[in-house]
């Protein structure tokens, strides 16, 4: 079966999505085939770059790689807002692939680990617009209270994260929503095109469980979720697809939960460099060092009530005496 996926990039990304291209292949089964497209602007992604991302994976019987050039679209948008061009490439997908009646639509800061054939094929059930996954970063029984869906007259259930899409090309066409998105984008969002995306498409999206997009620095809002977890936790890290949301990127931070799956996809990748890698492990080691010499105040204050309490009771005793 060929599926169809959509990557944008830039030179910013270039190995991060060497990574998720990876991982996509490797967790792919032996009927699976997939069509990359990666969305780019010639003046934000090199030539170097581009061959380079081309070459690494080419004559991989699990894929073809296909760059296609968008010029200047959404350069107002990324302007105005305060993410890249590449980030609002997606707004424009139903018209750039017209040969298609779905695509999916990835992020580059994702790492997968399961096969997406089951979920291409029985997605948008009821002709949805688009399949996604809520955003867990919003829900502040779980997590922490935020504006996001209330700003874009939405609610925590139904306030979705624009990472990792299914896209219903054909009906897109049909509503012409693709001048929707481009009204909209020119609007000042919060959240740039995942506001976007969540307002054009409000009431016609099908909800994915969330282990297709598991937004990893809001992990303890699936914790606090354990009466009815989709999936067993253990079974969480090694089956679902980790999307790294937020600053915390693991190629580039310490900061990052599940860091370690990311860096096992790296060193599968073709973009693996034995002196990266490595630096990686020194920076953690030298971190844990930083940790265990420089006491944190919590650590500092224990000892010392520890060291006054002592005091206290030799002196009671001595007094005693």
């Amino acid at each position: 079966m060929t599926i169809p996926i959509v990557f944008a990039v830039d030179d910013n990304v270039v190995m991060p999505c060497g990574v998720t291209i990876t991982s996509l292949l490797l967790n792919a089964k032996l009927d699976t085939f997939y069509d990359i497209f990666i969305l780019y602007n010639r003046f934000q992604l090199s030539e170097t770059n581009k061959s380079d991302l081309q070459s690494a994976f080419l004559g991989n019987e699990k894929c073809r790689i296909v760059f296609v050039e968008m010029g200047d679209a959404y350069f107002d948008a990324a302007v105005l807002g305060r993410l890249t061009t590449a980030a609002y490439y997606r707004l424009a997908i139903p018209k750039v692939f017209p040969q298609f009646e779905k695509i999916i639509y990835s992020d580059v800061d994702i790492v997968f680990q399961q096969d997406l054939a089951e979920l291409y094929h029985n997605s948008l059930p009821n002709k949805e617009l688009i399949a996604a996954v809520l955003d867990l970063s919003i829900d502040d029984k779980y997590y922490f209270k935020s504006d996001l869906p209330f700003s874009v007259g939405k609610s925590v259930k139904d306030y979705f994260n624009s990472g990792f899409l299914v896209m219903n090309l054909k009906r897109m066409r049909e509503e012409n929503v693709v001048e929707e998105f481009n009204k909209h984008a020119r609007i000042k969002y919060g959240q740039c095109d995942q506001d976007v995306l969540n307002v054009v498409c409000n009431g016609h999206v099908q909800i994915l469980p969330s282990m297709y997009n598991f937004q990893l620095n809001h992990f303890a809002n699936y914790m606090w979720r354990r009466e009815n977890p989709e999936i067993q936790f253990n079974d969480l890290f090694k089956r679902a697809t980790l999307h790294y949301v937020g600053k915390h990127k693991p190629w580039n931070s310490l900061e990052c939960v599940a860091y370690d799956t990311w860096w096992h996809y790296y060193k599968m990748s073709p973009f693996y460099d034995d002196k990266v890698y490595f630096k990686r492990q020194y920076d953690q080691i030298e971190a844990c060092r930083n940790d265990y010499h420089v006491a944190p105040p919590k650590k500092i204050i224990i000892h010392l009530l520890g060291r006054l309490k002592r005091f206290v009771l030799r002196n009671e005793k001595n007094g005693k005496k």
